[in-house]
């Protein structure tokens, strides 16, 4: 897995693999710590653009409508994102 962005001693190392950051002598805990940034960060990102193409339409529709099931529907949707994208869990 090559990590976006790692930031160590204040240089800025992007696009580097794990074993690419070990040989620059860079700490396994800053290693991790980024890593995790990063998964975190890919799953908020998966949960917007899902939020947007998927759940907003029927939020809107629900505004209009103002009914229980478009409601429902919206919310069920949500949640279905929120199952497909979990947010991970501290190791």
């Amino acid at each position: 897995m090559k990590l976006k962005l790692v930031i160590y001693n204040g240089a800025r190392y992007q696009g580097y693999s794990e074993a690419e950051l070990k040989a620059l002598n860079i700490p396994d805990a800053i290693i991790l710590t980024a890593k995790e940034n990063q998964i975190l960060m890919d799953v908020q990102d998966a949960r917007k653009l899902s939020y947007k193409n998927e759940s907003d339409p029927l939020f809107l529709e629900w505004q209009y409508d103002q009914s229980s099931e478009k409601e429902q529907a919206w919310r069920d949707k949500v949640a279905e994102i929120k199952i497909r994208y979990p947010l991970p869990t501290a190791q």
